[in-house]
């Protein structure tokens, strides 16, 4: 896949979900075989049981294994609400946040725009600014297209 996605000058998601994941990633990273723009996706199991509970002690045991990297990092939980379950510590130590119906469960029947609105509300309330299109560029390490 990073050979792939470096013929293509793509930037690769990192989809982790369970440790194992991680550290092989990882492995990668220090060959100097991750693509500029990589950025590696935490999924926590909420009603889909696998993986990590998205708990502060599972966020701090991947940051553990992920911090010599500086690779971004976005949490998410899937079959649950990532604002709900302590998102704020994630925003907090420097991550990003994945939302969306895809990952989403609880009550109620939000729209992806309900959900999108929760989460921003929440960078905000952390003093925080959601980022932008040039923005995310930035973090990614990818450069602007030109037009």
């Amino acid at each position: 896949m990073f050979t792939r996605t470096a013929e293509l000058a793509a930037a690769p998601s990192i989809s982790v979900f369970e440790p194992g994941f991680l550290r092989t990633a990882l492995t990668w990273h220090r060959a100097g075989r991750v693509p500029p723009g990589a950025i590696v996706k935490l999924y926590f199991g909420g009603e889909l049981e696998f993986g990590l509970p998205p708990t502060a002690t599972s966020l701090d045991a991947y940051l553990e294994l992920l911090e010599p990297s500086v690779l971004p990092w976005s949490v998410a939980v899937l079959g649950g609400d990532v604002v709900a379950c302590g998102a704020e510590r994630a925003i907090e130590r420097g991550g990003h946040l994945r939302v969306g119906l895809e990952d989403w469960a609880g009550a109620g029947e939000p729209s992806n725009a309900d959900l999108l609105r929760a989460a921003v509300a929440l960078v905000e309330r952390l003093g925080r600014t959601p980022a932008t299109i040039p923005d995310a560029r930035r973090v990614l390490g990818i450069a602007d297209r030109e037009r």
